[in-house]
């Protein structure tokens, strides 16, 4: 049996998250640096930009508990982890679930709950 190939899936992905999406820069706590003149270590960090669909949730999507008032979903084109931090508009929200579409090993898109 042949396998799919989710090459066209994810160009076709990419180019609906390009085209009605925008950049945003994510940051991620990537370790730890040990200081040994001050004895201090402090956390560092990477950041990426994804393109990225900003969608809210709809009333009857909305909990309160997994879903809460102000939630985000977001489609991301690559992957985020939760965790991950990214800034909109001035204000910074944390992933707080990361579902990727990722059939045969072929990332599609990420699917991304963030909450301020």
């Amino acid at each position: 049996m042949a396998k799919f190939d989710y090459s066209a899936s994810k160009a076709l992905a990419d180019r609906l998250l390009n085209q009605f999406g925008g950049s945003l820069t994510f940051t991620r706590q990537s370790g730890e640096a040990f200081d040994p003149a001050t004895g201090t270590t402090s956390a560092t960090e990477e950041t990426f930009n994804r393109d990225v669909v900003w969608l809210d949730y709809d009333n009857d999507e909305i909990d309160g508990s997994i879903v809460q008032r102000g939630d985000a979903r977001l489609l991301i084109q690559g992957e985020v982890k939760v965790d991950d931090r990214v800034e909109r508009d001035g204000e910074n929200w944390k992933v707080v679930t990361a579902s990727p579409l990722n059939p045969a090993g072929t990332l599609i898109y990420t699917e991304a709950q963030v909450r301020n």
